[in-house]
């Protein structure tokens, strides 16, 4: 459970809208150091892909096209905010490739 309304409403209202599109994982744990993903979304291959679901979904579908980390802020991010979140970005790129290497 996270600690704060507006991120678990956030959380929860991503993974609603993505589901159809694809596979969503919320408070996903990074590797290097345990730190939470909000919400990490795959969307699945391209066979089977549901066109329609983008199209509703405006900006939101078009982000869904491809892999994505969401980490939704209430207010402004701050530069170490933001630096935290490419830091979870980069562990996600290791472990990727770390699994393609395997």
């Amino acid at each position: 459970m996270t600690r704060f309304p507006y991120d678990q409403f956030a959380k929860d209202y991503l993974k609603k809208l993505l589901q159809p599109l694809g596979q969503v994982e919320t408070s996903r744990k990074v590797p290097a150091q345990i730190r939470d993903i909000d919400v990490y979304f795959v969307p699945p291959p391209q066979s089977t892909k549901n066109t329609k679901n983008t199209i509703e979904l405006g900006l939101l579908g078009k982000f869904a096209a491809k892999p994505a980390l969401v980490e939704p802020f209430k207010n402004v991010a701050t530069i170490a905010e933001i630096r935290s979140c490419m830091n979870k970005l980069f562990d996600i790129f290791a472990e990727v490739k770390r699994q393609a290497m395997l």
